[in-house]
């Protein structure tokens, strides 16, 4: 709709409402859209009847009084009773009072809260007069029933009809414009009010507010709110609202510690919106404050408020608290129980080790399963967070169970759960569930073709994914800088120069696209599996910004590797200018050093590892087997006896006896944290090895085994493993600090990255 042609005509701005029987109503300094009326001076019996009696008064045909109506329609929006209102209705027009302006437009009203609009308009329609208390009536009952468009509709038809809109009629209008996101309507009530001088009122700046604040316009709705003569609680939480929706979380707190200088006090909302801009900001100081004011006004027990508070403890790496006010919460809500998976989810990134995060993952799937046994509905978060935890549990079982519930629950069909769906199943090293869940998506985003074109190039299945891109572009999905990692990450694991370099040039000359570090990151990654330094060496010179601790480290291996000492200790040189802060990296450092006798190096990153506070590595892998989890240690030989050394043993004997697997005991070991003055023994094996001679010992043979390991597998354990996938035709998925390593009948998803260790 793009004009109101009868604003032209309306002449000067009215005020008041026409006047009726009842004009002592006004809509002035109405807060709100339920309507009040003058009471009977005289008290009647029927005054004191409660709501069942007065139905029953009703039935039997009594006469009741005017004002006694009220009262009782009031009742039916408390109890939002519709067939009382249908009765009370049938009652009003058998005694004649349907003639009544005041108590049909109260009717239309109570017909209005019961949701049935369809009976409000019968009655409007039908009002011997309408008074512009009428017109909002209904303009209101349109918009709280998610239908703006028409409210605005009623809005024209009462301007057309010749009635004055007052300020809290405009307000309702730019509501419903805000609804359906129409400013250019909103922009002319907007005129419209300032032409008459009302737009300092306070209905009308707080929707003026709201509405250009969604619709991006943050300036014109902290204008508006600036306007407003007498701020009240909901201007000031409108403008608060408006800074944290346009991204400026920092302005909004500016504006809520005004409001409390202004001795306005907050309500639920305002410190629900504060407590979500200081998750925004992780501004933990000030959300503490908020919570004490929380306590101090009484709000504690609010859910809400609860909610937002424990979220942003959440956010805050402030677990312990959180969990202290889930555990203490009597009455829970969806948001809560997401706000807490999500939350282990988080706990799961900074755990100190593996087993730490699995143990927090276990304790989402725990609060999943209350979630599903407490009569709440899991909805598309719910899904979304447990996936994620189950991805970064390598728990591929208990995701297939999620699976099966988004299923049955018809949320398999959503993107977000689709594409959280799909990442599960990589992560856990199943690319073909992965690629039959994002076949099976009803529609797709950028984010799920993304997902899926970096799944395939992990899983070494490298024309699958550069297909996948170029049906990506047929569909007319526009690639980001995150797709091309994919797509240069899959050209680079086989080896595909050429081709690679060619997409590398149509995202910048195409696409428009500025490479970043990732992009160079998978070209040098190309050069140096292909034994190409000098190349790698050039795409880090052509740079534009200087290359960080991960491409010196990709050199440095190459360099190691080829024995190209030259270009690998001018790396080495670099690498410890920028003071790595990743042990591996310093161990890569050292190992390099050593072995060409430079101990004044050596020295040199053996003091940034204690001036950075970096420890040994220690070595560690972990197997769960029907929900229990096994850890090993390379150290622990009498922790599982004696049967799975010998096992192990025999293993290693077998895989010896295969041609090229003598790399094995070449391979120089990294340093791994040790007791102060204790060696470990030269016959030592890594922990992986031994998680995989338990899991074969252990589980049914068709099973797949799946490992999670601290750090990078070395190259003998990643040779050994291509050795045992061959010999026992055992699929072996191990997941390390750098990559996901799918083991199958002898040949690595990686593509033999393990060889640069």
């Amino acid at each position: 709709m793009a004009s109101f042609p009868s604003f032209a005509s309306t002449g000067t701005l009215k005020l008041e409402p026409d006047s009726t029987k009842h004009s002592t109503v006004s809509l002035l300094t109405r807060k709100s859209p339920s309507l009040s009326y003058p009471k009977s001076q005289t008290s009647t019996p029927s005054e004191s009847l409660n709501f069942q009696e007065s139905l029953s008064v009703i039935t039997d045909g009594s006469k009741i009084e005017t004002s006694c109506y009220v009262p009782l329609l009031q009742e039916c929006i408390e109890r939002t009773s519709f067939s009382g209102a249908q009765n009370f209705h049938s009652h009003i027009i058998k005694t004649g009072t349907h003639q009544d302006v005041f108590v049909m437009t109260f009717l239309v009203n109570v017909y209005a809260k019961c949701g049935s609009m369809e009976n409000a308009q019968k009655v409007f329609n039908k009002l011997p007069r309408r008074n512009v208390v009428a017109w909002t009536t209904l303009m209101t009952g349109y918009v709280h029933n998610d239908q703006s468009d028409v409210a605005i509709s009623v809005f024209q038809e009462m301007l057309e009809f010749g009635s004055f809109p007052t300020n809290y009629t405009l307000g309702i209008a730019l509501n419903a414009c805000s609804a359906i996101n129409s400013v250019e309507l909103g922009k002319q009530i907007h005129g419209y009010s300032i032409k008459y001088h009302i737009d300092h009122d306070t209905s009308v700046g707080n929707s003026l507010c709201s509405l250009y604040s969604k619709c991006a316009n943050l300036d014109s709705a902290i204008k508006a709110f600036l306007k407003i003569g007498e701020k009240n609680v909901v201007s000031w939480t409108a403008v608060i609202c408006a800074c944290g929706d346009n991204s400026k979380a920092l302005k909004g707190l500016r504006f809520f510690t005004e409001m409390l200088a202004d001795n306005v006090e907050p309500n639920e909302f305002t410190l629900t919106s504060v407590l979500s801009m200081c998750c925004t900001m992780l501004s933990l100081s000030f959300g503490v404050q908020v919570h004490c004011l929380s306590i101090k006004l009484g709000y504690e027990p609010n859910l809400r408020i609860r909610n937002s508070i424990m979220y942003l403890y959440l956010r805050c790496g402030r677990f312990g608290e959180a969990l202290r006010l889930f555990n203490g919460m009597e009455d829970m809500s969806l948001v809560t129980m997401n706000s807490i998976i999500a939350g282990y989810g988080e706990m799961m990134e900074l755990a100190k080790d593996d087993l730490s995060a699995y143990c927090n993952g276990t304790e989402a799937l725990n609060v999943f399963s209350k979630l599903n046994n407490s009569g709440f509905k899991p909805d598309i978060y719910s899904f979304s967070s447990i996936l994620t935890v189950c991805s970064k549990m390598f728990a591929l079982e208990q995701g297939e169970q999620v699976h099966a519930q988004t299923l049955k629950t018809g949320h398999l069909s959503d993107m977000i759960v689709g594409t959280a769906l799909v990442n599960m199943y990589n992560k856990c090293g199943s690319i073909e569930r992965a690629s039959k869940a994002f076949r099976e998506m009803s529609a797709r985003t950028l984010i799920s073709w993304t997902s899926m074109i970096a799944a395939f190039a992990q899983n070494g299945q490298t024309q699958q994914a550069l297909q996948l891109f170029e049906d990506m572009r047929l569909m007319g999905v526009r690639p980001n800088q995150v797709t091309f990692v994919g797509v240069l990450s899959a050209c680079a694991h086989a080896g595909m120069v050429n081709e690679a370099l060619g997409y590398f040039e149509t995202m910048q000359k195409d696409f428009k696209i500025k490479p970043v570090m990732d992009h160079y990151s998978c070209l040098i990654d190309m050069f140096v599996r292909l034994g190409l330094l000098n190349e790698a060496f050039v795409v880090i010179k052509k740079m534009d910004f200087p290359p960080n601790e991960y491409i010196w480290s990709l050199l440095l291996a190459g360099c190691k590797r080829d024995g190209n000492t030259e270009l690998g200790f001018y790396g080495a040189e670099k690498l410890l200018e920028l003071k790595p802060k990743n042990t591996e990296t310093c161990l890569l450092l050292l190992n390099m050093y050593k072995s060409a006798d430079r101990w004044e190096d050596v020295s040199k990153v053996q003091e940034l590892m204690k001036e950075k506070r970096l420890k040994k590595l220690m070595d560690w892998s972990w197997i769960s087997i029907h929900d229990k989890v096994y850890s090993f240690k390379p150290d622990e030989r009498q922790a599982y006896g004696a049967e799975m050394y010998d096992y192990l043993d025999q293993l290693l004997d077998k895989a010896k006896s295969l041609v090229g697997y003598q790399s094995l005991e070449s391979f120089e070991l990294l340093e791994v944290e040790e007791e102060e003055g204790k060696t470990l023994p030269s016959n030592v094996q890594h922990s992986e090895k031994l998680a995989v001679a338990f899991g074969l010992l252990n589980m049914p043979n068709a099973a797949p085994i799946r490992i999670i390991k601290n750090i990078s597998m070395c190259r003998g354990c990643h040779n050994f493993m291509k050795a045992i996938s061959s010999l026992n035709a055992r699929e072996i998925i191990i997941r390390d600090s750098k990559r996901l390593h799918k083991f199958v009948n002898g040949q690595c998803s990686c593509g033999d990255y393990g060889g640069l260790l």
